[in-house]
């Protein structure tokens, strides 16, 4: 028999559960001036980091498989005018942050269950550093590349990090005598690849160069043949067996179309393949690979979000629209699990309003359609996503209070999770379990919201914080996606006192989650 769950005059009640698998928007930061966009990167297991910049430095937080992100902390060794922070992880948790700090490159390494270690300037003194990239390959934990002033000239830097929070000596990666710039950095098990545009007066082409686990870089390869169509925005992915995709776009004229090119584990990077159609606008390509060597490219094209899918050991299928007509949108961030479970997530304008959009692939599955995942109310822009192999995907925008006075456009950053699930069947698992408020009074409304990765019966039980005994259960079908609890009143005979209580999601045969509620 189920027994009534009591939390001594709040009623809980199972709300209609949400049909669309993003739960709802929270705060990882009020909006401050002087805060910038946040980055985001993860890992397959659901693993995530986040940072940003702040007037004081930047700060950073992480994020559990199930759970929601911690509280962020500055990073040790940052100071103001820190800007264009990037971020990675690994498999096993270990996190690097690395930023421009007063025109040079600093870094932070975090291993796993540990603390970020203070940060280290990597980038030379008296040459100004841009665009710092992050990656973790085999033999380079983590990689950071940048773009690097040459004294009338830009070249691409690369350094990599130990395990004590120190960096090699900086490596030249494009040659002597070609202006480089705009990099982009992937690693993997058989170690890290750069990427970056070179220009020769008016002659541009897409350069490569990668680095073992023996260490030290490779002569550059060339993925796109030279040419004087203007070359901008190229993106790279490694898949585990050293297979390289790299994504850019290409201006013909008057129009815009994207390229994309595969480098094979033995042999060379094939001929570009065109992948949409030409336009007078196709910008931010991104490329994501799978552990079977799937790949997902993903564009804006005249306002609309793209995307094309390249099944392993196939063609190129045909691109695709992701976000609706009805709105005018920008550059997407793609982010792509060994599963095959991918996220877009873009910024918009719907209504005159600014606001983050997003789409969610199930491995094995087709991208949804386009969601407005950010509050209406709160200008949104400039997201970032990371996706699990589960398909929980955590995404981050900077977003700016409408209350506050623009001149000083004080911004903050907020969250959102989706899940994407599986075309599969396999065990339920529960994501972002959160009570709001966490801290309440006798008869205090609770809102309770929690992810599902499919379908499943769900108990929800209550015990006091170090005991195991239930006072208190209740059971609901739970769909994929977002559910809500709205807890008011009281039921049952069983009731809370004063105290730490947890309150736990349990999906039949599946993987739950608890959280801590205190009753005050």
């Amino acid at each position: 028999m189920v027994r009534a769950l009591a939390l001594t005059g709040l009623l809980v009640v199972p709300a209609a559960a949400a049909s669309a698998p993003w739960l709802p928007p929270s705060a990882l930061a009020p909006p401050t001036r002087g805060s910038g966009p946040p980055a985001v990167a993860g890992n397959d297991d659901g693993r995530a980091v986040a940072a940003w910049s702040t007037r004081d430095g930047v700060v950073a937080t992480l994020r559990t498989p199930a759970g929601p992100w911690f509280s962020p902390v500055r990073v040790p060794g940052s100071g103001r005018g820190a800007t264009d922070v990037a971020v990675g992880m690994t498999d096993d948790g270990r996190a690097a942050v690395a930023w421009v700090e007063r025109g040079r490159v600093r870094a932070s390494i975090r291993p796993a269950r540990k603390r970020f270690l203070p940060a280290t300037a990597i980038s030379a003194a008296g040459r100004v550093a841009l665009a710092p990239r992050v990656a973790f390959g085999l033999g380079c934990g983590p990689l950071v590349a940048w773009q690097s002033d040459e004294g009338g000239s830009t070249a691409v830097r690369a350094a990599c990090g130990r395990g004590n929070g120190r960096f090699g000596t900086q490596a030249r990666v494009s040659p002597e005598g070609e202006r480089a710039s705009t990099p982009a950095a992937a690693g993997g098990p058989t170690g890290v690849i750069v990427l970056w545009r070179q220009d020769d007066g008016g002659t541009y082409r897409v350069r490569s160069a990668t680095r073992g686990p023996a260490g030290g870089f490779s002569p550059p390869d060339t993925p796109s043949p030279a040419s004087t169509a203007l070359i901008a925005e190229p993106s790279v992915a490694l898949a585990p067996d050293g297979t390289a995709l790299a994504a850019w776009s290409l201006t013909r004229g008057d129009a815009v179309v994207v390229q994309a090119a595969l480098r094979p584990v033995t042999g060379g990077w094939t001929a570009p393949d065109d992948l949409s159609r030409p336009a007078p606008q196709a910008r931010a390509a991104r490329v994501g690979v799978d552990a079977s060597g799937g790949a997902v490219a993903a564009w804006s094209r005249a306002g609309v979000v793209q995307a094309a899918e390249r099944p392993a050991g196939q063609p190129w299928g045909a691109a695709r629209d992701v976000s609706d007509a009805g709105v005018i949108a920008g550059p997407p961030w793609l982010a792509v699990s060994g599963s095959g479970s991918a996220v877009l997530a873009w910024p918009a304008v719907m209504g005159g309003a600014a606001v983050t959009q997003a789409s969610l692939r199930p491995s094995g599955g087709a991208f949804s359609a386009g969601t407005t995942i950010s509050d209406p109310g709160r200008p949104a822009i400039a997201p970032q996503a990371t996706v699990s192999d589960d398909g929980v995907a955590p995404v981050a925008w900077q977003w700016t209070d409408p209350a506050q006075d623009p001149t000083y456009a004080p911004s903050g950053v907020m969250t959102a999770t989706g899940v994407a699930g599986s075309t599969t069947a396999g065990p339920a698992l529960v994501v972002d379990l959160r009570a709001r408020p966490s801290r309440v009074r006798p008869g205090q409304p609770i809102r309770v919201t929690f992810g599902l990765s499919e379908a499943s019966r769900v108990r929800i039980t209550v015990r006091r914080d170090g005991s195991r005994r239930v006072v208190g259960s209740i059971e609901m079908n739970g769909v994929d996606g977002a559910n809500l609890l709205a807890l008011s009143g009281s039921l049952g005979g069983a009731s809370l006192g004063r105290g730490r209580w947890v309150i736990t999601a349990q999906p039949t045969g599946g993987t739950g989650r608890s959280l801590s509620l205190i009753v005050v």
